[in-house]
């Protein structure tokens, strides 16, 4: 039984982000961007400022550095890069985040 689902998780699971993950991706992201850290991408074109928009942004480029440890075979694990884990319906959504963000609703 166990074998049977890290099985389905390698194949589902295992090629895209998971909500949890894009979620700590972005906030991880975005606060070394509030902290100072230098955008990935160019600034100077975009109207809204904020780290968060700015994470995804860069996330949604394919810019992030950044890995996620996941289960390989015989109980190994490796490091994925999360720029190979974007799946079509995931930039759909950010997409869709960016396109409804309204600055006036953030405080």
């Amino acid at each position: 039984m166990a074998n049977h689902m890290m099985e389905t998780y390698r194949s589902v699971i295992s090629q895209r982000l998971t909500k949890f993950e894009i979620a700590r991706v972005i906030g991880a992201r975005a606060l070394q961007l509030a902290m100072g850290a230098p955008p990935l991408i160019d600034v100077s074109n975009i109207e809204i400022k904020d780290p968060v928009y700015i994470a995804i942004l860069e996330l949604l480029k394919r810019l992030l550095p950044m890995s996620i440890i996941r289960p390989g075979k015989d109980d190994t694990r490796e490091l994925v890069s999360v720029n190979k884990l974007i799946t079509p319906e995931i930039e759909r959504y950010l997409s869709s985040i960016l396109k409804s963000w309204d600055i006036s609703r953030r405080v």
